[in-house]
């Protein structure tokens, strides 16, 4: 093909080609050059310092580190910097219960030791006499189809956890994960219950060991 001697017809196109060809190629010569010169650092700027990294994780946030966010009387003084330690490192298991109520936002801010067990009390009567009232006020219709979407995901909880494990009829934790979650439902009929809220749930039930508060951080 390229020894081969171009027809008349095909000379006069590729000669009138030509130009916007040549146009075409330097304009992509003028572009790259362009790009170069914006990514080349001029002689004598110094280069811009790379982001500095992200904090390395620190260890668990323990009972002493915890202790030292708490002012007199047990008040939390600087929950953001308790907040960062946890986003960084995490919360000792046995922590978990007490910390994971000032994270979920259960008491209002400034409440001494003694102020946020009787918060705790009170919010416990509260949730106790609002399941009751819900399921006597919701029509029987609603109450079985609420009933029934929350039992279907509470029987799928993770069995093998030692808090859900054993046999389904009586068992008292999985009678309060679905305690919890229709009560909720019902007290947010826009929301009602969707599926997968018992996953965030249980884990809170597990490690609070107790409907009321659990229901409190879920909320």
């Amino acid at each position: 093909v390229a020894a081969a001697e171009p027809l008349p017809e095909r000379r006069s196109l590729l000669a009138a080609a030509l130009p916007f060809t040549q146009a075409l190629l330097a304009q992509v010569g003028r572009t790259l050059a362009r790009a170069q010169a914006a990514l080349a650092w001029p002689e004598g700027t110094p280069a811009v310092s790379p982001p500095p990294p992200p904090p390395p994780p620190c260890a668990p946030l323990s009972d002493a580190d915890l202790r030292s966010y708490l002012g007199p009387g047990g008040r939390l003084l600087r929950p953001q910097e308790l907040r960062l330690h946890v986003f960084h490192g995490g919360v000792e298991p046995g922590l978990r219960k007490v910390v994971w109520r000032y994270l979920l936002n259960v008491f209002p801010a400034g409440l001494t030791g003694q102020e946020r067990l009787s918060h705790l009390r009170l919010k416990a009567a509260e949730y106790s006499s609002l399941k009751v009232s819900l399921a006597a006020r919701a029509a029987p219709a609603e109450l079985s189809q609420v009933a029934a979407a929350v039992r279907k995901d509470v029987v799928r909880t993770d069995r093998a956890h030692p808090y859900f494990g054993g046999p389904e009829e009586g068992h008292p934790h999985l009678a309060a994960l679905q305690a919890l979650l229709t009560t909720f439902a019902l007290g947010h009929p826009r929301l009602s219950y969707c599926q997968g809220m018992s996953d965030v749930a249980a884990p809170l039930l597990a490690v609070l060991d107790d409907e009321a508060q659990a229901y409190l951080c879920f909320c």
